[in-house]
């Protein structure tokens, strides 16, 4: 066990070199810089509703790792039993947090002092045209990586926030959220491939734009992806794509996760997770700051942009969301996510009630 962490351990700190960055821009195509802008000032955000929810650590727990019974409990009440993962893990997200981040098998790489846990309060609001969405959070300060020179695996951005609004047929899409695009061969996962390796496999590199290594991405985009991990086979499927046609279809049908991203500096991106991570250049503005120790986020976008790999959002409905906060220079998957979270238009049986003004 401790071969394989010393072996991970220098994974990390090869591809901490500059390689992984590559998959954490500064700020994408097609951002929107609006720092300094009144991004939603027609609204009253002392008349909308706050929901608190907390962002826990996840390590390297995949998509594939949730599925498999030999390492989490829960795999057959969610993949057989159809069960949320918050239906187990909402009351006890900061044990989790806390467990992972401290290091062992979700963690061959921990940062002394990072937290388990963040806790964020969030509203919503809409009006004809626009979703409103506001994020805030208390700052911890800086804990140095100690696999990365300078401690800060992404300089440029001391926060990154994101917000991921689940589409149509996705495989346990409403039951686990974003956790649907994680998976065990992404950046600074176990079986992340390397730049050998998909160098040597040039069709897909190409086609995902890799070099070094593999963005999120959900299985509808795959042919197979491994579970299991039977004969030693290598857990993931980055590179068993389907056809061009196949992944355009998908999005034709509504089958990504709509990702939405702030920077510190308030420049933001709009795009989707299908085959890979793109950016569509959807319309969002978007602006953040930091005072008296909290960070605020607020962006907003259409209602219904009609930009393919923007899910629309109509009242009468519940979508499943899910919020990111890579805090403290944070790049990949060393960030906070949430479980699964309900969000529909003005409807106070969601989590999120986003509320007409």
């Amino acid at each position: 066990m401790e071969a394989a962490r010393a072996e991970e351990r220098a994974k990390v700190v090869s591809a901490a070199s500059g390689a992984a960055e590559s998959a954490e821009p500064a700020a994408d195509a097609g951002s929107t810089a609006a720092q300094g802008s009144s991004v939603a000032s027609s609204i009253d955000w002392s008349a909308v509703p706050s929901t608190d929810l907390t962002l826990f650590y996840p390590g390297q727990a995949s998509f594939e790792w949730v599925q498999n019974g030999k390492s989490h409990g829960g795999a057959r009440p969610l993949t057989k039993g159809g069960d949320s993962c918050s239906t187990c893990h909402a009351a006890e997200l900061e044990t989790i947090g806390n467990k992972i981040v401290a290091g062992g098998e979700l963690e061959p790489t921990p940062i002394p002092g990072k937290r388990g846990t963040i806790d964020a309060t969030v509203q919503a609001a809409h009006d004809d045209n626009n979703l409103y969405v506001k994020i805030q959070w208390a700052d911890a300060g800086h804990n140095p990586a100690p696999f990365v020179d300078g401690g800060k695996m992404d300089p440029d951005n001391q926060v990154k926030v994101a917000m991921m609004i689940t589409g149509t047929g996705i495989e346990l899409g409403e039951q686990v959220g974003c956790w649907s695009s994680c998976h065990a061969d992404n950046t600074y996962m176990p079986f992340d491939p390397g730049a050998e390796s998909i160098a040597a496999n040039q069709d897909v590199a190409t086609r995902l734009d890799a070099k070094s290594t593999i963005s999120k991405y959900l299985s509808e985009s795959r042919t197979e992806v491994e579970i299991k991990g039977r004969k030693n086979k290598a857990l993931g499927g980055w590179d068993k794509l389907k056809s061009a046609d196949e992944v355009s279809k998908l999005l034709e049908d509504g089958s990504y996760l709509d990702l939405l991203r702030v920077y510190a500096d308030g420049t933001s991106s709009n795009g989707y997770l299908l085959e890979k991570r793109v950016v569509n250049g959807g319309e969002m503005s978007a602006e953040a700051s930091l005072s008296a120790g909290t960070w605020t986020v607020v962006f907003s976008r259409p209602l219904n942009s009609g930009t393919p790999g923007d899910v629309a959002l109509e009242p009468g409905k519940t979508y499943t969301v899910g919020f990111a906060i890579h805090d403290d220079y944070a790049a990949a998957r060393f960030h906070h996510v949430t479980l699964n979270t309900s969000m529909a238009l003005d409807d106070g049986g969601a989590q999120i009630n986003v509320i007409k003004q």
